[in-house]
């Protein structure tokens, strides 16, 4: 009777697990039609397509519940991760075709919350996948390779004695090869992209008046070379090119020593050699990198110092006591977070929040020392940014910077409502933002708007504006809301278009990346079809649009990958390995709040990508010394 029993039990449970996987499927493929709505949705929702999407997600579906209950972390990561990725797809996609989320709208909040249903345990699953497979290297398999290349496999030794030669010494052997593979690409672009405010920056010191919109470090660095460049050869391009050869110099070392520490990373990972081959590819071809390498713009020095404090946080794992007893590393990790916070201005406010994080993360026995390095490279910044607006009495533009959604946010009530505003509304509002200036709103840009903004009005009386800005957002509360999706939109929905800047310059139907030399810089091409296959990639929308290639050059897509990523490693209890993604996670948040979305914001995405792939392809809890925890699988 105890085994009929049970037999009916067994029988019940695979029925319901069958019922939950169809009706899980079911959701997620109504989901997906809904997110991918467009004029002809009813047909599209109606046709062959579903039944088609229901047939492959369904078996997905059937075998996360046959696997049985996974632990409660693992499973609110997949429900997170499956949440996060329905709301960006489905409220971006009525962002990118409408213009705003309809927030009035039932579909607008049950369709992220079916597909958290649908596909939640869908991700649990593959998070518990993960988890088993833990990308541990066979010793079997190993083992066997050794055998075959003793018995006489001469090319697969002389590969692996290869491979361990650079692994060894990986700036000795990757930094040549880095500034050789981008060497190409500065002759076809010469003397290198002068581009993205460089222009500005070179007018401060030519004329000897700063502002504070620009970092003061970067601004005298980069305007000083291009000017020394022109008193000695008569020429603004020998600077240009002196700052860019000197750039690629310097980025060639410092991502030969990430290459390095990535390999240190999945050293015990069956993929090790595929990461440590397909990082250096990586730095040295994928344009995202080789471009912005080449480009005198802030953010490559500030994405280059994140690097180095995501890689030096994880050897503070990995190695504890190691770290700590090398000085170096010690200084280096100051050294890195010194350059981010003075290289962009929300990189000062990023390690302002890294500071308790940090100091969490050193335990209570390092936590002085942790304390006393954080203390000194503060110290730093404010001794370097403090003396350089000492000697150089820069002009305050923070303001503007700062209420970049604020003043977007007023442009788009009145734009879209101007009853919303009382006649002493509207004169507050014309105090400090003309009518002139709200002509020019733009839903995905804030500049046209902004450059009309009062500072010195606002600033006589701030709270009179601070609580105008309140009284309407009241009133208007999903207006504003939408004014600040359309300037951010693009960080987190992997099929926006960057085309904000079109129609400006040089851009055609692409703002993807500035293929510019600014003047006084021209751009003498040596190699111009190269040339003109990087302009292509910048400019034009084609690379954007191309099936599964595109998500590469896509920052929503990228923030999808980290997503995931980072909730991979927190249902696998790796929380200081995921924790040494803060600064990434950080400017991500700080550019939601900027004036639009464009790749160099959140390049980091880019250098960060094989990291992430090396420490989820890593043994769990290898890759920064973790131990698992009690009774965790």
């Amino acid at each position: 009777m105890g085994q009929r029993a049970e037999k009916r039990t067994g029988n019940r449970n695979e029925t319901g697990g069958k019922a939950a996987g169809a009706v899980c499927a079911f959701l997620g493929v109504w989901a997906c039609l809904e997110s991918v709505k467009s004029g002809s949705a009813p047909a599209l929702s109606n046709s062959a397509l579903s039944v088609l999407l229901f047939a492959l997600l369904m078996p997905v579906c059937l075998r996360a519940f046959r696997e049985g209950a996974y632990p409660a972390l693992t499973r609110l990561c997949g429900a997170c991760g499956a949440l996060f990725l329905g709301t960006a797809w489905f409220w971006g996609k009525q962002l990118d075709g409408n213009g705003n989320v309809d927030f009035l709208s039932a579909k607008t909040w049950l369709v992220p919350l079916a597909f958290a249903v649908s596909f939640g345990p869908v991700f649990s699953w593959l998070f518990s996948c993960g988890k088993k497979g833990g990308g541990q290297e066979d010793p079997v398999r190993r083992g066997k390779s050794r055998a075959q290349g003793e018995k006489g496999f001469f090319l697969n030794d002389v590969w692996v004695r290869i491979g361990r030669r650079i692994a060894g010494h990986p700036i000795r052997f990757g930094a040549p090869g880095l500034f050789l593979a981008w060497l190409p690409v500065f002759l076809a672009v010469y003397p290198g992209f002068f581009a993205y405010d460089a222009t500005d920056e070179l007018n401060q010191v030519l004329s000897g008046e700063y502002v504070t919109r620009h970092p003061l470090i970067h601004v005298l660095l980069l305007g000083k070379t291009a000017l020394w460049g022109e008193e000695l050869t008569g020429s603004y391009n020998a600077g240009i090119a002196v700052y860019v050869l000197a750039q690629m110099a310097a980025m060639a070392l410092l991502l030969s020593w990430a290459a390095g520490e990535i390999g240190t990373l999945c050293e015990r990972s069956r993929w090790k050699n595929g990461i440590r081959a397909g990082t250096w590819l990586f730095f040295a071809f994928f344009p995202a990198i080789s471009l912005y390498v080449l480009c005198t713009v802030k953010d490559t020095p500030y994405t280059a110092a994140m690097l180095a404090v995501i890689l030096l946080l994880l050897r503070m794992e990995r190695e504890p006591d190691r770290f700590w007893k090398d000085r170096k590393a010690q200084a280096g990790l100051a050294v890195a977070l010194l350059c981010m916070a003075l290289l962009r201005n929300n990189g000062f406010y990023i390690f302002l929040a890294l500071i308790p994080i940090l100091l969490v993360r050193a335990g209570r026995k390092r936590i002085r020392r942790m304390g006393c390095l954080l203390l000194l490279a503060l110290l730093c910044y404010f001794g370097v940014n403090g003396g350089l607006k000492a000697a150089l009495h820069p002009a305050d533009t923070d303001v503007q910077e700062t209420l970049t959604v604020p003043i977007q946010q007023l442009a788009r009530v009145w734009k879209d409502s101007p009853e919303t505003f009382s006649a002493s509304d509207r004169e507050a509002l014309f105090e400090v933002l003309p009518a002139e200036a709200l002509e020019y709103y733009t839903p995905k840009l804030s500049d046209p708007v902004k450059i009309g903004f009062d500072k010195e009005a606002f600033q006589e009386n701030p709270g009179r504006y601070l609580s105008l800005w309140a009284r309407i957002g009241l009133k208007a509360p999903f207006t504003y809301a939408n004014a600040w999706l359309m300037t951010s939109y693009g960080f987190w929905y992997p099929d926006t278009v960057i085309d904000v800047y079109n129609g400006v310059r040089d851009y055609v139907d692409s703002s993807w990346f500035s293929f510019e030399t600014e003047e006084p810089g021209v751009r003498n091409s040596l190699l111009p079809g190269l040339e003109e296959i990087y302009r292509k990639i910048s400019l034009e929308i084609w690379v954007q649009r191309v099936p599964v290639l595109s998500m590469l050059f896509s920052p929503g897509f990228l923030c999808w990958v980290y997503v995931l990523g980072g909730l991979y490693l927190v249902s696998c209890r790796r929380f200081k390995t995921a924790a040494a993604f803060s600064p990434l996670a950080l400017n991500w948040l700080t550019v939601l709040l900027g004036l639009t979305y464009l790749v160099r914001y959140v390049l980091i995405f880019w250098f960060a990508l094989p990291v992430l792939a090396a420490v989820c392809g890593a043994p769990e809890g290898e890759s920064a010394g973790e131990k698992k925890a009690p009774g965790h699988p």
